[in-house]
């Protein structure tokens, strides 16, 4: 049904390819028929008002900080999925336990199942129909997140294997020099062992890699360059994080030239 799409995402996995087992053969099958004979949109146990997003846009390079004032992005959360044990949000506190610093390749019938649920869920937070542009894919453990732009409107996704997700519109990517970064939309969702952090941003072309480090995690970014504008986009989550949806910690950026910056956190979020 979406082999085109699934196409275009196993084009951007940087993984080595590995052959399943017979067992996740079989559960691929038993969830693709699954999705198949579901005629129904993907269950939802709560939509949030349309509210502006938690910070600032402010672009960052290595000749120091410079806040600009970014337009607001509505976000939008959609969640399904068993009931959680061990805390409460849009994404369950197993799928939550897989995450994983590096993110690994796009694969088996959990990439599937996401990109299934992220097309259906981006549909209502961009407003728009058809299947869109990819970028910023990857899987951290079961989770796997993604950007999807349609007609320019953009979305951030995140969706486990169990049905559960969050889906939340994102700004336009942001005019930034060579060897800077922009922070666009940052938060924090759910509660206990469920609660994560995420953090999206736009990079300029000069930036190859993007380390974020907060709270005791480090998280190797996904980054995207879009060729077509001469900068592109980052993004980032990981479990626990500050409540209130701050990063507290700090971003190493890596240019093409191999040298390296560091940014305190709250400076692009000011």
């Amino acid at each position: 049904m979406n082999n085109n799409l699934l196409s275009r995402l196993a084009e951007l996995d940087v993984a080595p390819r590995t052959e399943l087992s017979a067992a996740e053969l079989d559960r691929e099958e038993r969830l693709l028929r699954t999705v198949l004979r579901d005629p129904e949109r993907p269950s939802r146990s709560a939509v949030a008002a349309f509210r502006r997003p938690l910070v600032r846009r402010v672009t960052f390079t290595v000749a120091g900080a410079a806040a600009a004032l970014a337009a607001g992005a509505a976000l939008v959360v959609l969640t399904g999925g068993p009931p959680r044990q061990g805390g409460s949000g849009p994404l369950s506190s197993a799928e939550v336990a897989t995450w994983t610093g590096t993110a690994g390749g796009v694969h088996g019938s959990s990439g599937s199942a996401a990109l299934v649920w992220c097309l259906e869920a981006t549909k209502e937070a961009s407003g728009e129909e058809g299947g869109g542009d990819f970028s910023n894919v990857d899987i951290r453990g079961t989770i796997s997140s993604m950007i999807i732009t349609r007609y320019g409107k953009a979305a951030y996704c995140l969706a486990g294997s169990d049905g559960s997700g969050v889906a939340m519109a994102v700004d336009p990517v942001a005019e930034v020099p060579a060897d800077g970064i922009t922070l666009d939309a940052l938060g924090a969702r759910g509660s206990g062992s469920a609660r994560f952090s995420y953090a999206v941003g736009s990079m300029g072309s000069d930036v190859k890699e993007i380390t974020v480090r907060d709270h005791g995690r480090t998280v190797h970014a996904t980054v995207r360059q879009i060729r077509s504008l001469s900068r592109g986009r980052w993004t980032a989550w990981w479990p626990d994080g500050d409540p209130d949806g701050s990063l507290t910690g700090t971003l190493t950026l890596t240019l093409k030239d191999g040298t390296t910056r560091t940014v305190d956190g709250a400076s692009l979020m000011k």
